[in-house]
């Protein structure tokens, strides 16, 4: 039978592995979401280098056309997939470009408003469907390419850079 002594000792070693335990779980619970505010952090950069880029492409060039081709080639280029144009890319990119093509159309109207003729209050003409808010655009293209590929899509900005030995001449 334990003494008086030893069930003291052993209530107070169960305080102490009790309260291990919960700093761990706090300490866990920390980790996670600086881990989470961190990412949001480096996405929120990432994604003002992006369409802060596209932005000032489609400012440049007065041609829709042309100017959506250089906006996605200058992403593209950024995130290291192309070094020229882009049927660099190949057929399994069709589908980002369907949904990057209509951002880069937003980014340059914005850049290019079209001049409102008189009566007509700024309004879009009949034949062209309303423009979508680039970032909001950019957002669902994101939701979409981590559901489609099960990362997000700035993650692509990261890059394993091989170490490199340091040498002195």
């Amino acid at each position: 039978m334990p003494t008086a002594t030893e069930t003291l000792i052993a209530r107070l070693q169960a305080d102490c592995t009790a309260a291990e335990a919960a700093e761990r779980a706090v300490r866990a619970d920390v980790e996670a979401r600086l881990q989470a505010a961190e990412r949001g952090r480096a996405f929120a950069w990432r994604r003002l280098s992006a369409l802060s880029d596209m932005a000032r492409v489609a400012a440049l060039e007065p041609d829709r056309e042309l100017a959506v081709e250089r906006q996605l080639e200058a992403l593209f280029r950024e995130i290291g997939w192309i070094e020229g144009g882009l049927a660099e890319l190949g057929e399994g990119a069709r589908p980002l470009l369907d949904w990057l093509r209509p951002i880069a159309e937003a980014l340059h109207a914005a850049a290019h408003p079209a001049p409102a003729g008189p009566g007509d209050a700024g309004a879009p003409p009949d034949n062209d469907p309303p423009l979508a808010d680039p970032l909001a655009a950019f957002r669902a293209f994101e939701a979409w390419y981590e559901t489609e590929r099960g990362e997000p899509f700035l993650q692509v900005y990261e890059r394993y850079m091989p170490a490199t030995p340091v040498v002195e001449f």
